[in-house]
């Protein structure tokens, strides 16, 4: 269990025939290294409250070529006169009956929100919300306006034929105190959004696990737990790993893979990785704070579905190029790629995970020998043991978009040894309606030679090859504004349906440690754990741990 292992649920042993089983390969501590500070990190602390007011939307309306269903339409036929604003606190309380009209997704650091309109018209919906965010590091604000279709509110299937009626993206000044009351106009759709944005600097006090209600047990591990929280001043609903220090202590080598795992997290900012909000720790345990990502594992849409189309399996295939090309800038090498470690968020925009097999300091020509990663995902020289470079991830994200076309991965077999034997020799087949340029790209992602590998010139050389060049538009993909192809079921920011039922159906709580105390010289080796900006952070953190492996 490393950033989430959440829990989503897993396939029965008799699912082998479809290529999903429980994967993975522990790793060997290896020599000790120690990680360099990046120069843009501590630019990119921020500590403080934002609060978001969102009032009203002007001039809403739906895309070209888009009929308002036939169920929506007759409920603004006959739904009641548009309210005053001095019922708007009734309004709030009774918000679901609205569902015809437009739902907002509000987002601030990969922290989304889901918010019922209280009255208006398709136009000009009213949503009198206010939301407050705790703010960790800089980053941007997307709200989007949804239209529900016809298909949602009469079932529980997916609502990915909702229909995005505008978008409005920006940056917030986060610096001093600050506060914004204008219209904002949509950068995608139409009409515009009259939001009221404050900032307040402010140190955050120390953390401790009285500041959250324990809401859900949303998976577990050998090590811990992860829960469903949600922090007491904000109310902001996050994932809380919780993980005790005497059972790593007594493992080679975990100290330091959850240090390198809490201090890439605590260093990347990209829209498509699950960021680290805050760290602390007692004498007894370790807390990781993560925004709360609840659309479901990739693993188990996939599972469900058996494959993907082209369009959807390059939408993922994209953001998560950009998510490892962001950890390769910072010298990390992720190494344990599958659809287990992949989220979906709200609005179907992937959000990676789970960095505890990460290995730092790895340069352009860096090479490290430790045997990890999940079986049917290792690239050919891990097998041939003869060290390994960042080239690795592009091997696994080979292998990822081989399975998500096909629904196997490419020399899976169940017998993990003739696998081994198959990823090391056997040629690379495809099935006759696999796209050319599809099988090109995954041909040269999964070259045996990491010389000759696809992407050993960097993550450029990848977006230029036509299955991504032909039809993705970098700028637009990182700036979120590509509508996509797939939108989970997703009823609110509590909503666990996509958790096992096994992990939510128990009691959370933060169990106690009757433990010997740790020893002072194991105590120490957690010095820089805390992560809390605008206080520890920078007498702590910035302090990079020795990491192994």
């Amino acid at each position: 269990m490393s950033s989430w292992k959440l829990g989503v649920k897993k396939p029965s042993k008799d699912s082998k025939e479809n290529g999903h089983s429980s994967r993975s390969v522990t790793p060997q501590p290896s020599r000790s290294v120690t990680p360099k500070p990046m120069d843009t990190a501590e630019s990119n602390f921020r500590s403080g409250t934002l609060t978001i007011r969102i009032f009203s939307g002007r001039g809403l309306s739906l895309p070209s070529g888009v009929a308002v269903p036939d169920v929506i339409q007759k409920a603004l036929d006959t739904a009641p006169a548009r309210r005053s604003t001095s019922n708007r606190d009734s309004m709030a309380r009774k918000s679901y009956q609205h569902w015809w009209l437009p739902y907002l997704v509000l987002e601030f650091d990969k922290t989304e929100v889901l918010i019922e309109a209280t009255g208006g018209d398709l136009s000009k919906p009213e949503w009198n919300h206010r939301a407050d965010f705790d703010v960790s590091r800089t980053s941007n604000i997307s709200l989007s306006a949804y239209l529900r279709t016809a298909q949602c509110v009469k079932s529980d299937q997916d609502m990915g034929n909702d229909v995005l009626m505008a978008r409005v993206d920006l940056t917030p000044v986060l610096d001093g105190q600050h506060v914004s009351d204008q219209w904002y106009n949509a950068t995608a759709g139409s009409g515009a959004f009259h939001l009221k944005i404050d900032f307040k600097s402010k140190q955050h006090e120390g953390l401790t696990i009285e500041q959250f209600d324990l809401l859900k047990v949303i998976g577990k591990g050998s090590f811990g737990k992860v829960m469903q929280v949600r922090k007491k001043d904000t109310h902001r609903i996050y994932a809380l790993k919780t993980i005790r220090k005497a059972n790593i202590a007594s493992r080679p080598g975990e100290i330091t893979h959850i240090l390198a795992e809490r201090t890439v997290l605590a260093l990347v900012n990209n829209p498509f990785i699950v960021p680290l909000k805050f760290s602390f720790q007692t004498p007894d345990k370790l807390y990781l704070v993560m925004s709360f990502v609840n659309g479901g594992e990739l693993f188990y849409h996939l599972q469900r579905e058996g494959k993907f189309d082209e369009g959807r399996s390059r939408f993922y295939a994209a953001e998560l190029l950009c998510a490892l090309e962001h950890l390769h800038g910072f010298n990390v090498v992720y190494r344990d790629l599958k659809p287990e470690n992949i989220l979906l968020d709200y609005t179907g925009h992937i959000a990676l995970c789970d960095f505890g097999l990460c290995k730092l300091n790895m340069s352009e020509t860096e090479k490290t020998n430790t045997f990890c990663g999940t079986p049917e995902y290792i690239a050919p020289e891990l097998l041939m043991n003869q060290g390994y470079t960042k080239t690795v991830d592009w091997w696994t994200l080979g292998v990822l978009l081989y399975e998500m076309m096909t629904g196997l991965p490419p020399f899976y077999d169940e017998d993990v040894n003739v696998m081994y034997q198959r990823i090391v020799s056997d040629p690379l087949l495809f099935p006759q309606d696999m796209p050319h340029d599809a099988m090109t790209l995954i041909t040269g992602l999964l070259q045996r030679d990491p010389a000759k590998r696809l992407g050993s010139n960097g993550a450029e050389e990848i977006k230029r090859h036509p299955f991504f060049s032909k039809h993705v538009d970098w700028h637009r993909l990182m700036a979120k504004k590509i509508q996509p192809p797939f939108k989970p079921t997703v009823e609110s920011v509590l909503d666990t349906g996509n958790f096992d039922a096994e992990f939510t159906g128990e009691k959370p709580q933060d169990s106690h440690v009757d433990d010997t105390p740790l020893s002072e010289t194991v105590q120490d080796q957690f010095r820089g754990f805390t992560y809390n900006p605008g206080n520890e952070h920078l007498s702590e953190s910035v302090s990079y741990p020795s990491v192994m492996g």
